[in-house]
Order: structure tokens, then C-alpha cells, then sequence
């Protein structure tokens, strides 16, 4: 059975070096996120949208958007609910548009998934709960908090947290450093976004 879907989504993206795919993943063009998958020499399991941005395919599988009350992300999402994927990987979701970068955010937050963008990388997660993050000394890692969070703690990190309280609409996690290949977070309850940017160099 498959576990994780991939979409490829029609956001800026200016590398895809890092991004490893497995060959057990489904892979979902949404749009014009499509060019994305053909970059990496592969081909999608299935394209949904309104093909607004790249022209309809003759052949494969085709999902058309039916609705204009949701964005080709949106739809492509609930699919995924309806697949019932365990793990979901967004790939190109950012961009230099305001609203479509929120819009987004949001979105994503209401799904158990992890967003790729380049040198970033997004994790929404949802307490109790406990991540490892991979990477290399120097990286930044921000945790974000998008509800109220409590009993946070790091490990890896510079500043490390110890059973902390981080507020919604504060910056009290912005910027901290890995101090090797590896960090962990973990919290008690909250819901909470953690970027990590890999650094240059």
C-alpha cells in the first residue's frame, strides 16, 4: 500500500537537488506543478486541476477541479483525505504572492503534511508529539507557534527549550541553530509549525 503522496504544486522553486523521492511514492501534478515532476525525469500517478496553467494531457490519469470554490491545492488535498495517504509531502507550494503564501500556510496547517520548498522545509504537527529534524550544523530552525504550545522542548539546538510555554503571536522560537546533523522537538499539546532553512555553504 502506498503511504505517501507527493504533490507538486505551481509555486516558485528554485531547486529540487535535495528532495528525494522513493519509489513507493505516489506522485501528484497539480497543474502546472506538473513541469516539476518531468524536471525530476518522472511521471505523475495523476494531474488534478482546472488546467488553467498547463494544458489538459491526452494520456494518464486526469482529475479535472469541478468546483471554483477551491484552489487546485485544495482539491488535490481532499483527494489525498479520500485516498487516505498516511504521509503527505507538498513540493512548490511557496511563492512571491502574499495571499497565496497565507492562503497556503493555512491550509496546510489543517493537514497532517510536510512542505518542501528548496533549501526549506515545513513540518505542521500537531501535540503531543515529537519530531527529529536531519540536516547539518548551522541550519536554522524555527518553531512557529500557530496555537498556544506547551511543554516544548529541543534538543540539537543552541538554545535549547526545556519544557517551555511558547504563545501564539510571539516570536520566543524564531532563528535557533542545529549544532549537528540532528534536533528534536518535542511538546505536550498545541499545534505547531517548525521550518527548517538549510544554510549556504
Amino acid at each position: 500500500m502506498v503511504k505517501r503522496a507527493v504533490l507538486f504544486v505551481n509555486g516558485d522553486l528554485t531547486s529540487l537537488s535535495s528532495l528525494k523521492i522513493r519509489k513507493s511514492d505516489f506522485l501528484i501534478g497539480v497543474d502546472g506543478g506538473t513541469r516539476l515532476i518531468r524536471r525530476l525525469g518522472l511521471t505523475p500517478n495523476i494531474i488534478i486541476g482546472d488546467f488553467d496553467s498547463l494544458p489538459r494531457p491526452h494520456r494518464g490519469a486526469v482529475l479535472v477541479k469541478t468546483t471554483q470554490e477551491l484552489t487546485d491545492t485544495e482539491f488535490a488535498l481532499d483527494y489525498c483525505n479520500l485516498q487516505k495517504f498516511k504521509e503527505v509531502l507538498l513540493v512548490g507550494i511557496l511563492g512571491h504572492r502574499l495571499d497565496h503564501l497565507l492562503a497556503n500556510i493555512f491550509l496546510a496547517s489543517k493537514f497532517k503534511l510536510t512542505i518542501y520548498d528548496g533549501q526549506q522545509v515545513l513540518y505542521f504537527i500537531t501535540g503531543p508529539s515529537s519530531r527529529v529534524l536531519e540536516g547539518w550544523h548551522g541550519d536554522l530552525v524555527s518553531l512557529v507557534p500557530l496555537t498556544d504550545c506547551s511543554g516544548v522542548i529541543t534538543t540539537g539546538l543552541k538554545w535549547r527549550l526545556q519544557v517551555e510555554y511558547l504563545k501564539f503571536g510571539t516570536s520566543r522560537g524564531i532563528s535557533n541553530v542545529m549544532t549537528g546533523k540532528t534536533a528534536r522537538v518535542s511538546f505536550k499539546e498545541g499545534r505547531l509549525l517548525v521550518i527548517k532553512a538549510t544554510t549556504p555553504g
